[in-house]
């Protein structure tokens, strides 16, 4: 099995980019990138996931795609998963920050943070 890093780009609520949800990147093994692979909301099967392609006079044709059943399902997976995660964390109400014990004692605050 390879190891997959999948990161959320960008996401875009329902209806503003088409059927277009988000973008994802791919790193597969640490030594290949995919990016542009989008997570588009489809008719009667729900979020799926649409790899990087290019218009031909015949339609469209996937630029990069798994080869392997197996494989196309681990990044499918993938990348439906880090989407609903992204969601879930888009979603979430914001936490009020809380000082560490020694920052309230001294009133302190590290910069950047």
């Amino acid at each position: 099995m390879a190891t997959l890093d999948i990161r959320i780009t960008s996401m875009y609520p329902p209806g503003s980019q088409g059927g277009t949800r988000a973008y994802a990147s791919a790193t597969i093994d640490g030594c290949f990138a995919v990016r542009g692979i989008k997570v588009v909301e489809g008719g009667k099967d729900g979020l799926f996931v649409s790899m990087p392609s290019r218009k031909n006079q015949d339609g469209y044709k996937e630029v990069c795609f798994p080869v392997t059943a197996e494989f196309r399902e681990q990044l499918y997976s993938g990348v439906l998963n880090a989407y609903h995660q992204a969601l879930t964390m888009a979603q979430a109400p914001a936490a009020p920050q809380q000082a560490a014990p020694e920052q309230e004692a001294t009133g302190q605050q590290m910069a950047g943070m």
